[in-house]
């Protein structure tokens, strides 16, 4: 029968009523979730997103265990018929304990793609407490519930959240288990892909080095002792090749039933691994329309209903850009394996120890299977053995995934974190380089004329190989207890460094204020962010102080520090000036300082609420007033200033006083208690607003203690603040347009200074004014407001007629930058903000704006 035929026939076996209605359902779900953003259902996927993955995963789990113990006797029968020799089993299962037991005592516990796995942790304990699929940014425990403050949809499939979920229950709600559980799957992994390649190739000793070669890789060995989600993928693949085998030989529908629930949960690990289905499906396709009954619609029912949860994420996420920093997503994949190559091939440092967690010669033995692979599959199919021309085929479309992954994010392993991918190749890549060791390991081995290729000979050759393989890992074992590139990545040093201080402390509840706060809520462990810290009011402060009895710290991280303590094309941005607003208006005291790098220390305080200094205690000012011009005395007319000191305390012996007018000093002093008086010669004024600042400091500290201002409008030669003109237009992304008030309805706030005219407004902005050619000058000040401090930055850019008349450069947040523009003859003045990046928490204010004829 021809290949035109054979595919004839299968359609045929599908075209009966089930088969076509279990089709349809089958695409239909994937098309309809994948549309519904599109259509203005985004938001009923979000909702999807949170709700159906638990239970669904809840009757996935259930499902398989009942048809598993159904089958298991015929299970134990079929795993009799495809185990090799117990020579072969007993040195399979000697290394696969042997390799275990090196990467547990030679490399420690700990996290390695820190915000990552974070996430996984966070989306189960809100799994467990709330029965969501979010991810808790922000969440406090208390009496046995998580009540979180901040959520998202996690981008992350659900499917390592959900084992998390159902260990809770018997090992606790802190997470630090996981990494004992994840190293068991190490041996599990080495066996089940063992057993997979030895049912389908029956070739022991190639299934041994496929193994063997593949738990050998050092960023294997890495992630099985941290909580990546890649052992998991790497257990549930050969998994899922192993019951493939068993449904193939069997096929029944319970065996394809269970395969497809297998496949589904392995969707559920990477988003990108929905993609390595197709090459499951196409070859079950023979076995499953063999004949006209249930089976292909049961599996491709199953597969498709549950990988939903993997398709939600994958639809509501669809458009989202995943990597940032200057080497971004998409038109860069041969870029990518070009620098992967290198990475993974890279020479040992002058010291002898390795640069990345790769071994240059399995690279160069997978170049070498590779060619052996194709030649193989090309030779044989000539002879009519298309069996490696399959297995080929089969590699090919299963890595499908590996370009989706190289070109959604940026592939690149010089990013470490990026490494983690590597470990959806590594098992195919052993499985090839295998090849050619297996095939020449039996040819020298076996003696002429004889076709037992696994005899004794070839039983020793292959532990000699072996023992080489592994000894050349294990020689390496100074660089796994150095943690080798992993101690590079300043992130997971510093989670280690905390979670190290927190082992000596005493057992206690305690409450972080932190950058990522739901690394601590992974662990169990409540925790929110700076800016919610922030918006608490004393009150609150003073009661959270008290319930968790002074254990409340504050955590100044990576993310408060500047540029310099990154990878240039890592995806974390820095929002320094949010830690330095925080620790201005909060009484702190400090506890430990680790230093991480050069670059950044971690700073640990513990939080005792705001500072107790009220500015309105320190100093009083009355509002700004006018004395007239007294022609008779010769006296012009003159702006009177009154404030008062009111602070006694020795404290205040260490103050000191500044008043400023317009940004320059015209009086300073020691700070003692009294009433004081300044008049300033109006005609010394600017045309439209003037500041009068009141600044107390604290000597010692150099601290800021009062920041007040009181503003005079002067009005001489017409100037017309600019928030009294009309706007004949205004758009922006983000928010309305506030007159004399901030985006969210504050007052105007910068670098703790408070202002009370001028407009609040959103990056990117555009407002026009119609303003006749009447004037000569527009001034204003212009800078980020502090109610929300994660911007990566915004400009502001005056047009007259569509012309460029004046721009700020980019500015960050604690910044005030002055414009000074030349409107001469200018009919439409348009004011025009711009995000740097992104357009998150770019509150602009343009500040005592005012036009001058």
């Amino acid at each position: 029968m021809n290949i035109k035929d054979a595919i004839l026939r299968l359609f045929k076996n599908l075209a009966h009523p089930a088969g076509i209605l279990g089709t349809i359902v089958a695409i239909a779900i994937p098309f309809l979730i994948y549309l519904a953003p599109n259509i203005k259902h985004r938001e009923t996927i979000r909702q999807l997103d949170i709700n159906l993955p638990l239970p669904l995963f809840g009757i996935q789990f259930i499902l398989g265990i009942v048809i598993f113990c159904f089958l298991s006797k015929d299970f134990r029968e079929w795993l009799k018929g495809i185990l090799p020799a117990k020579s072969v089993s007993i040195m399979t299962l000697v290394f696969a304990v042997a390799v275990s037991i090196f990467a547990g005592t030679q490399i420690e516990a700990r996290h390695r793609v820190q915000s990552d796995e974070s996430v996984f942790m966070s989306v189960a304990q809100n799994m467990y407490y709330n029965h969501e699929s979010y991810t808790c940014n922000q969440g406090e425990f208390d009496n046995g519930t998580l009540k979180c403050k901040s959520t998202s949809n996690s981008f992350k499939t659900k499917g390592l959240s959900f084992l998390y979920y159902l260990g809770m229950p018997l090992f606790g709600s802190d997470l630090r288990w996981i990494f004992t559980a994840e190293f068991v799957m190490l041996p599990l992994s080495f066996l089940l892909m063992f057993l997979a390649i030895v049912a389908w190739t029956r070739q022991p000793l190639l299934a041994f080095f496929a193994s063997l070669l593949m738990a050998l890789q050092p960023t294997v060995l890495f992630q099985f002792r941290a909580m990546s989600v890649e052992p998991l993928y790497i257990f549930l693949s050969a998994l899922a090749l192993l019951v493939f085998k068993w449904a193939y030989d069997r096929n029944t529908v319970w065996h394809w039933t269970l395969l497809a629930l297998i496949l589904a949960f392995f969707a559920q690990t990477r988003q990108e691994t929905i993609f390595c289905i197709f090459a499951f499906v196409l070859f079950a396709l023979p076995k499953l329309l063999d004949k006209k009954d249930e089976k292909a619609p049961v599996f491709f029912v199953t597969l498709s209903l549950f990988s939903v949860p993997a398709l939600l994420t994958i639809s509501y996420f669809q458009g989202f850009g995943f990597q940032g920093g200057e080497f971004e997503a998409h038109g860069h994949f041969f870029e990518d394996l070009a620098k992967n190559w290198e990475v993974m091939t890279k020479p040992l440092k002058s010291n002898g120890e390795l640069e990345n967690p790769f071994l240059s010669y399995f690279n160069y033995l997978f170049a070498i299977g590779s060619i052996y692979l194709l030649f193989r599959a090309i030779n044989d199919a000539r002879k009519s053995n298309f069996t490696y021309l399959k297995i080929l085929a089969f590699l090919l479309l299963y890595h499908l995934q590996t370009y989706v992954i190289l070109e959604n994010v940026s592939g690149d392993f010089s990013i470490e974190i990026n490494q983690r991918y590597s470990l959806v190749m590594l098992p195919s890549m052993a499985f090839v380089a295998a090849l050619p060791v297996t095939h020449m390991v039996q040819y020298f081995t076996t003696p002429t004329g004889s076709k037992n290729r696994n005899g004794k000979n070839a039983i020793i050759g292959m532990v000699i190989v072996a023992l080489v393989f592994t000894g050349w890992t294990f020689h390496y074992k100074q660089d796994f207890k150095n943690n080798i590139m992993y101690n590079r990545n300043h992130l997971t040093i510093e989670e280690h460094e905390i979670l190290g201080w927190l082992k000596d402390l005493p057992k206690a509840d305690r409450f972080f204020i932190y950058g990522r706060p739901w690394h601590f809520v992974g662990y169990g462990m409540s925790s929110i962010h700076y800016d919610n810290a922030r918006k608490m009011s004393n009150s609150e402060m003073k009661d959270l102080i008290d319930k968790y009895k002074g254990e409340v710290y504050y955590i100044r991280g990576l993310d408060c520090w500047d540029s310099h303590t990154y990878h240039k094309k890592a995806v974390e941005h820095r929002i320094a000036t949010t830690c330095d607003v925080f620790e201005r208006e909060m009484d702190l005291t400090g506890v430990k300082n680790i230093l991480i790098t050069n670059n950044y220390w971690v700073q640990i305080a513990k939080f005792n609420g705001r500072k107790n200094y009220n500015p309105g205690k320190i100093i009083a000012t009355n509002e700004l007033e006018v004395t007239p011009a007294d022609s008779a005395a010769a006296q012009s007319a003159s702006l009177k200033i009154h404030y008062e000191l009111k602070e006694q305390s020795k404290a205040a012996a260490n103050w000191n006083i500044t008043l400023l007018v317009n940004d320059k000093i015209i009086e300073q002093a020691i700070y003692k208690f009294g009433s004081y008086d300044k008049e300033i010669d109006v005609a010394k004024l600017q045309p439209g607003y003037n500041q009068v600042r009141f600044l107390v400091q604290d000597l010692v500290t150099k601290s800021k203690l009062a920041d007040v201002s009181k503003f005079y409008f002067e009005k001489a030669n017409g100037a017309i603040a600019l928030t009294n003109y009309p706007i004949e237009s205004h758009k922006q992304e983000w928010g309305k347009l506030h007159k004399n008030e901030s985006i969210e309805g504050n007052k105007l706030n910068v670098n703790g200074q408070s202002f009370i005219n001028g407009l609040g407004t959103h990056a990117s902005s555009t407002t026009v004014f119609d303003i006749g050619q009447k004037f000569a000058k527009l001034n204003f000040a212009t800078g980020l407001d502090d109610e929300s401090l994660c911007s990566e930055g915004a400009a502001v850019e005056v047009f007259g007629d569509g012309k460029s008349i004046a721009k700020t450069p980019f500015f960050r947040n604690g910044e005030l930058h002055k414009v000074e523009a030349n409107v001469a003859g200018v009919q439409k003045l348009t004011i025009m903000t711009f995000p740097k990046e992104g357009i998150n928490c770019s509150h602009v204010d343009i500040i005592n704006p005012v036009l001058i004829p």
